[in-house]
């Protein structure tokens, strides 16, 4: 259910869109999300499948891979940016890469990525506290999940 601005409202399920052009990682981490209660992932595997998605709902979180086929993940959050619908909208970045992501990540002021390998608790963890800012700290016992 969303309001007027197209966000959910309490109570609702939260949407996140997952953009990932790995179909096994992708799908791997909006399952570990949908399995969460109250939580609905969608995987997309490309930035213009992200686009069009928002076109239709306006999620509570995105995941985006930053090595991504067309355009960057960089790029797609500097559009998803300067769209008035888009641009609140909280993005979790997952990277393969080093030094060069983390300078980008940085310039951007972007404080939210994980690199690969990673955790899948950790990142339902970053989904549910971007999705709810006041939700508080991660949970003390995590479960490793490696990708």
């Amino acid at each position: 259910m969303t309001n007027a601005a197209g966000h959910s409202q309490p109570g609702a399920r939260k949407v996140v869109i997952v953009v990932e052009d790995e179909p096994s990682i992708g799908t791997l981490i909006a399952d570990a999300i949908s399995d969460e209660p109250g939580y609905c992932a969608i995987h997309v595997g490309g930035p213009a499948a992200a686009l069009e998605a928002t076109k239709h709902v306006t999620p509570d979180v995105m995941v985006v891979d930053v090595r991504l086929p067309g355009m960057s993940g960089f790029e797609l959050y500097d559009r998803l940016k300067k769209d008035p619908r888009t641009s609140k909208i909280p993005v979790l970045f997952e990277t393969a890469s080093g030094e060069d992501d983390v300078s980008e990540f940085r310039r951007r002021g972007i404080a939210t990525y994980v690199k690969k390998p990673f955790d899948l608790n950790v990142i339902v963890e970053y989904v549910k506290r971007l999705a709810a800012p006041n939700a508080g700290s991660p949970r003390a016992s995590v479960q490793p999940r490696r990708v």
